[in-house]
C-alpha cells in the first residue's frame, strides 16, 4: 500500500512538473527599445509578454503588458537552437518581423492584427 501511495505521489509531481515547463515554452518576456509595428499595431517601448498557440505556420502570437493584450499576430514558429541567448528583436524599416529566443524562432507572416 506505501509502494502505490508514493508511486501515485511520485507520478502526480512529475506530471506537475511537465505541465509547468510545457507552459513555460508557449511564454516569453521581451523588452523593446524603440516604436516598432507589427501589422496595424504600435509597440511604444517598453516590457512585453508574449505567449503562443502551437508550433508551425499555424501560430498566433498575442503581446500583453501586465493584463492588457495588445494585440495577436499570425506567426511561422519553429524550434531549434537559434545562437542568441536573450530574445532578438528582428525590425526592417521600424516594423517587427521576428523575433528569436534561444530555442525558439517566430516569424511574422502577414500584417493581420487582432485585438486592442
Amino acid at each position: 500500500m506505501k509502494l502505490r501511495t508514493t508511486a501515485l505521489s511520485a507520478v502526480t509531481l512529475a506530471l506537475l512538473t511537465l505541465s509547468g515547463w510545457a507552459g513555460d515554452k508557449m511564454k516569453a518576456n521581451i523588452m523593446i527599445y524603440q516604436a516598432v509595428n507589427v501589422g496595424s499595431t504600435q509597440l511604444s517601448p517598453g516590457e512585453y509578454t508574449m505567449t503562443w498557440t502551437e508550433s508551425g505556420t499555424g501560430a498566433e502570437v498575442t503581446f500583453s503588458q501586465g493584463k492588457n493584450v495588445i494585440g495577436t499576430v499570425p506567426a511561422k514558429l519553429a524550434h531549434g537552437p537559434t545562437g542568441y541567448r536573450s530574445p532578438a528583436i528582428i525590425t526592417k524599416a521600424d516594423v517587427l518581423t521576428g523575433i528569436d529566443l534561444p530555442t525558439t524562432s517566430l516569424l511574422f507572416t502577414n500584417g493581420a492584427v487582432t485585438g486592442k
